[in-house]
Parts: C-alpha cells; structure tokens; sequence
C-alpha cells in the first residue's frame, strides 16, 4: 500500500499541481519556491472596487541569487469570481505587454520560436486544451531567462465580481499558503480603494499581517495603504463590508461609453480605431429584507427536506474531500429538529442513507456512514441525480432541497454536460409541482465542472464554488445561510423604451434578500431619461423599484463595463455550446471578444512579447508521469532512477515529448532525489540533464493545547495548536458542533480559532480532534477529550 502511495505522490510533483498560490515563483527543478533561488523582492498589489466589480493589479519582481541563468514556473490562483485582464513580462527595462491570441494560435507561436534568445510568457487557462481550461481557475506561465544575480518583473491583473450576501461582503487576495510554503517579501505595498454608490459601514480589514492605514472611511468611499518590510504572506489579505439597510430596494444604474477609444481593433494587422464605439451600461438593485432586517437563523422556520448528494469518487481525495467533508458537517448541524434530511453517497454507485428527522443521533449516524466509507471508482452523476429525486418522491413532502456537494466530473453514464442538464431538466419538470426540489450546488475545487453545474443549478437552484486557495467560511455559511429560504421569484429588468438597449445579461443565476442582484448591457446611441425598472416576488409580496438614468454619449467613469458586458455574452455563448456542442461561429464571436475586451477564455491565451517578435515556449509539464520536452534534433532519452532503475522513454509524437512511467520502492526515505538523463542527437552526441522529485511519506504531528478541558453549554473553546512545517489545513472538530478551520497567528506562534459548543449539546465527555493535512496530502491528527458541563 506504500508503494502505490508513494508512486502516486511522486507522480503528481512531476506534474503541474492542479492548486496554487498566488504569484508564486518556483524555480525549476523545485516544488517549493525556494529564497535562495528566487526570491520575492518586492510585491505592489493595487485593489480599485467600483461597486461591485474589484480590479486587482499584481506587480512582482523576483530576485535571481544564482550565478546562472534560472527558468522559474509562475503559478497564479484566482479567486472563482475573477476573469485575467492582462498580463505582461519585463526584458529588463523593457515592458512586455500580453496580446490576445487564438489559443492554439498562442501555443503554435510559442513552439515555433522557444529557441530564440528571449523568451516571453504565455498565460492560459489549463494546460492541455480548451476541455480543461473550461474547470480550472489556475494560471500559470515558465519565466525565462531570469538573468544571473539579476531581477525578474511580473505583472498581473485581474478583474472579481464582489458578492453581497444579507447586505454583507467579503473581499479577499488569495496570499496565504496552499500549495507551496510562504513565500517573504522583502517589500510589500497594499494600495486600497473602494467606492460605491450605496453607502457602506462597518468596513474592516481584519489581516493581522497586513494593517491597513486608511486615509478615507466614509459611506461611499474608502481609501488605505499598507507597507511593510520582509512581509510573511501567511494570510490572506481580506477586506469586509455592510451595505447600509436604508439602500434596501433602491436601483442604480452606471453608465460607460468612450465613442473614440484609444485601443485599436484587435486585428492587429490594422490597427484601426472604432469611431463609433457603443456604450454599456449595469443596473444594480440592492433587495432588502421583507421586514426591513435579516432573519434570525435561530427563530422558528417552516420544516423543510434536505437531501445531500455526497461526491465519494477517487477525484474528491485529498483537499476536496476535505472542503466537502467540511460542508456536510456544517450544514447538518444547522438543521433545525423539525427539518428532514437524507443523504446519497454516490461514486459509480450509490449509497442511500434515508430521510430521517434531523435530531442529533441521525445526524451523528449520517456523519459515521460518511466516515466509513471510502473513496472508490469513477462519478456517475446521472445515478445519484436519480437516486436524489428518489429520495424527493419517496419523503412526498413539500420545501425540499437537493444539494449537491461535488467537483462534477462524469466518468459514467452521460457525460457530456449539455446531455446530462436536458435529461435531469426533463426528469424534475415531470415530477409535481410541490416536490420539485430546488437545486443548491457547492462546486468543490479548482477543476470542478461549472458549465454542468450551472445549467443544473437553472432549476430553481443555487451555485456556489469554493477553490483550494480561498477561504471556506464567507461562501459557506452564505450557501448555507439560503437554504430553507426562498429566492426572489419572477426578477426581471425592464427599460424604457425597449428598443434603447440591447443584449441585456443578468449576472446573478438567483438574487436572495439580503444580496445584490445585477444586468449589465450595450445600448448603441445616446438616450436620454431612460427609465429602468426592477420587478419581483419576495415572501409572496410584489417588490418594485425604477430609476431613471441617461445614457450619455460620453462617460468614463466606470471602464470596467465593456469587459463584464463581453464576459456575461461570452458565458452565454459557452453554455450554448454545452448545450449544443461547438460550431466555427460561436467560437469566432468568442475570440473576437476576447480580443477586443482583453480577457482569457478556454479558446484564447495571454502571449506576452515583444510585438516583433512572438517567441513562444511550451509551458506544458505533463501528466502525472516523467515527461521530458527535448530539441527535435533529439533521437533517444533514457532515466537513470538513484533506486537502479534504467528506463528508456518513449516518444510521442503526437504530443512532441518523451515519457515513461515509474514506481519508487517502498523502502526510499523521504526527501528530494534526482533522476538524471541521458539524451542522444542525430548525430551521436551525448548530452545530460537532471529532474528533480519528491518523496513525502509522514504524516504532519499536531500537538492540541487547550487552557481548560472543562466548558459550559454555549461557551467557546480557544484552540492554540502546533503541527509540522509541511501542514497546509488544520480543521478542529468536537461531534456536537460544525467544524472550525485554524489559521496560523504569528502573535501566537500557533494555529488559532475558535470552537462554539451549541447551547443544546448533551452535557458529557467529547474527543475534540484536529486534523491536519500537508502539501503531500497526508494526513495527522492530534486529539484531547473534553467534559461539557451542564
């Protein structure tokens, strides 16, 4: 069993990791970025919120301490709202901005010139087509040449739409370790800027690395820097809000048109400027509460049925399974004892657990059974869509939720996306009106499948994906926080006169009291008092509100429109080809878009050079097995293994590059080994070179320390706990209560949090555990008991 554990790890180093940091740099040959290499020198991060939509620019300059030329891989994790904007690479002095390019286009470029002297950066989604790219929100891009004992210079940017969820929202810069260790930046500056036309309060910035200055903090604006010398980025950088409750039901509408735009047409070849530019336009309406404030979670609410569709298939393992493990806990224990709940567990089967009453030992038997079971096969999602509705039928009772938690990815029965979401439309269409569950999806990891789940959540549903990298708790108890409500039925968007607007994209699938709902569209002339109307049902009553707007024939205030109009037409356009499979047209509207509007799709890629030059390289590393890339005049590769193995590697032409397969022994130490190389040409010379793996056997130790082991009902448990350097998740958990995860506090020299034991816990002895997961995906535990009082 070590063995295929072992071999699997070491597979996956040798791969591109399918998680990552945030403006990380790793040198070659390392799978942790390593200061003595390359380190991060300094790092600016520029934040401007134009009420809902955040532009995150990222400048990084990275420091070669070698005295050779050194190839760094830059991996870059997005947040799941965010779309890339632009990127560039610095030749020295130069800037080197990225174009937009056709994505095999990009990657053609990229190999025909990867022998030139300079090399640029090509940033794309995924790294082995346009499938993948279509279920992954990490980036990545090779940096070479990074001079010897010189600098390198990066710059990001990218644009995040900022939810509202009960008047609250949460911004947040990926920063904090996932994947890789910390990274040190000898300097880091924090620029900060929000505004919005609804007034604000309570704004905070709660990261304790980072103490923000701020220079304004009003209703509608706040401003504030942060800078700082040899800045551990062990935590995110995270900033929170309220809108004020008197911005309940009111509409705003912001406008942007430039009729003479700097940016030439995306041709490239003529570089015409449009004269006669459209406008854009984005009409927010902020729903309030029926009763003018939120719901108390903790009054009574009408009993409703919750069926959980948990994912048990071999792509849940590791950190999803632990985020969906997570879920589950957290959303059984905010069941209310009038509620029902049921629960399938579905690989290339299913396990039903039936719907019982949601009391404490059902709930407790439902999380053993989800303990007992194991990780096995591939997913068929149709079956235990099925096995859901079943359950749905079977309870006959009315509020019912069917809540999925899932990466999504079909390996049996229908697999193509648009097939499986017309089949489980027309199977929750024929059943009765009253038994028809909503829909709710918490999409899990960064390749989960959201064309599918999006299309299924169109069923009087609710998505929500949750990445490696950010943090769990907001999107969470926000996705949880709506079940057992009801969304705001019938939100439509009328203008008039009609005919002054055209294309018009809702940008939220469901809007819940309490959250933003948004429309953003084109208009192609000048209009004056144009009125814009928002119409709904919430809790059963009629909610209206209007406003009247111009639509100006100049207006540049808010430039972000044009590229979020482009991004809600091309997200149409790629659910119709889920829906409808791919055709030339589409896709041609879909790069021509991107172009224009400079963002990154499945068919398109960021190529950073100079424009007379496009010298492109391959920044493909490979499945999970040794794969070698190698000039053409190459003619035979051959590993020598440090455990004795010799394996010759086999060419692929199809793909241009050399692999071969390997287990490591079950007695190898943990540590880092080479593989050398042995590369023969046409010719007859030799040449060598060396790869680098990993191997990572044991698991993290935790040590729990508490001040007392004894607690009343309702009282707070203050966790302090150590573990090993490697860790990279700590999740602390009593059977009574919903699990806490546990950031590191470097006041503390400890990972720290929280534990509320609920008021209705049985008083009695508990095992308090806290789990710790590292970078290799082994798991530690560390536990204490504990006595609740009465």
């Amino acid at each position: 069993m070590k063995k295929m554990l072992l071999s699997a790890f070491v597979a996956f180093i040798l791969s591109a990791p399918v998680f990552g940091d945030a403006g990380v740099l790793v040198p070659r040959d390392k799978q942790q970025p390593d200061a003595a290499i390359l380190s991060l020198e300094e790092m600016e991060i520029t934040v401007r919120i134009d009420n809902g939509d955040a532009r995150v620019f990222v400048r990084q300059v990275f420091a070669n301490h070698t005295d050779r030329i050194e190839e760094g891989n830059y991996i870059f994790a997005l947040p799941s709202h965010a779309t890339i904007s632009d990127f560039a690479t610095w030749d020295g002095p130069v800037r080197i901005p990225a174009v937009i390019l056709e994505r095999k286009r990009a990657e053609e470029l990229y190999n025909q010139l990867k022998q030139q002297a300079i090399d640029p950066g090509l940033l794309q989604m995924g790294e082995r087509g346009s499938q993948e790219a279509k279920r992954t929100s990490v980036f990545s891009a090779k940096i070479v040449p990074i001079a010897q004992y010189g600098t390198k210079r990066l710059e990001i940017e990218y644009h995040e739409s900022i939810p509202v969820e009960n008047l609250k929202s949460y911004f947040a810069i990926p920063l904090r370790p996932d994947a890789y260790q910390a990274q040190v930046a000898r300097y880091l500056r924090v620029n900060f800027e929000l505004h919005t036309a609804y007034a604000i309060r309570h704004f905070k910035a709660p990261a304790k690395s980072f103490p923000l200055q701020l220079k304004q903090n009003t209703p509608h604006l706040v401003e504030g820097v942060f800078e700082g010398q040899n800045v551990n980025l062990g935590e995110d950088f995270v900033a929170t809000y309220e809108l004020d409750p008197a911005a309940s039901d009111t509409l705003d509408v912001l406008t942007y048109r430039n009729p003479v735009p700097d940016q030439p047409s995306p041709t490239e070849t003529s570089p015409e400027r449009n004269q006669n530019e459209p406008g854009f336009f984005e009409a927010e309406a902020v729903l309030g509460f029926a009763n003018g404030s939120a719901a108390d979670p903790k009054t009574a609410q009408p009993s409703k049925t919750v069926v959980v569709l948990f994912d048990t298939s071999l792509s849940m393992q590791w950190e999803k399974l632990e985020r969906s493990y997570q879920a589950l806990e957290t959303l059984l224990h905010t069941l209310h004892p009038n509620d029902r709940f049921g629960l399938v567990l579905f690989n290339t089967e299913t396990q039903v657990v039936p719907i019982g009453p949601a009391n404490a030992a059902e709930i407790q038997r439902a999380i053993d059974t989800v303990r007992a079971s194991r990780l096995r096969g591939g997913t068929d999602v149709q079956n235990a869509l099925k096995a859901g509705l079943q359950q749905v039928t079977s309870s006959g009772a009315g509020n019912t939720y069917l809540v999925i938690l899932s990466d999504g990815g079909a390996t049996r029965g229908p697999i193509l996306n648009g097939k499986l979401a017309s089949w489980y439309a027309g199977a929750w269409k024929q059943l009765p009106e009253t038994q028809r569950p909503r829909t709710y999806i918490l999409a899990i990891g960064d390749d989960a499948n959201l064309p599918l789940f999006r299309m299924l959540a169109r069923e009087d549903g609710v998505m929500e994906q949750v990445l490696s990298t950010e943090p769990m708790e907001f999107k969470l108890n926000s996705f949880l926080s709506k079940i057992g409500r009801s969304p705001i039925g019938q939100l439509t968007l009328t203008v008039d006169p009609q005919s002054a607007v055209d294309t018009v994209y809702p940008l939220q699938a469901a809007a819940f009291a309490g959250s933003l709902a948004s429309w953003v569209g084109r208009y192609e002339k000048p209009q004056a008092n144009v009125s814009f109307s928002v119409h709904g049902v919430r809790d059963g009553s009629p909610v209206q509100m209007m406003s009247r707007s111009n639509l100006p024939s100049e207006a540049l205030d808010h430039p972000q429109l044009p590229r979020l109009w482009a991004r809600a037409r091309v997200d149409a356009l790629l659910e119709k080809i889920e829906r409808d499979g791919e055709d030339q047209a589409t896709i041609d509207e879909i790069i021509r878009l991107a172009r224009k509007y400079k963002f990154v799709t499945p068919y398109t890629s960021f190529l950073a050079v100079p424009r007379a030059l496009l010298r492109p390289r391959v920044i493909r590393p490979g499945d999970p097995i040794l794969r070698v890339k190698t000039d053409e005049s190459i003619t035979s590769v051959v590993a020598l293994f440090p455990f004795g193995l010799v394996q010759p590697l086999r060419y692929l032409s199809s793909e241009d590059i050399w692999q071969t397969r390997f287990l490591a022994p079950t007695d190898m130490q943990d540590g880092t080994y080479t593989v050398r190389l042995i590369l023969r040409d046409k010719l007859g010379r030799t040449y060598r070179e060396s790869k680098t793996f990993v191997i990572a056997s044991k698991p993290p130790v935790v040590q729990v320390r508490l001040d007392r082991k004894q607690f009343q009902r309702g009282q707070v448990i203050t966790l302090r706990v150590s573990a090993s350097e490697s860790t990279r998740n700590l999740v602390a958990r009593i059977p009574c209560a919903a699990p806490v995860s546990l950031r590191w506090d470097p006041s503390a020299a400890a990972n720290t949090g929280l534990l509320p034991i609920p008021e209705d816990t049985v008083p009695g002895t508990y095992q308090l555990t806290v789990t710790a997961e590292d970078i290799a995906h082994n798991i530690g535990t560390g536990e204490v008991q504990i006595e609740v009082l009465p």
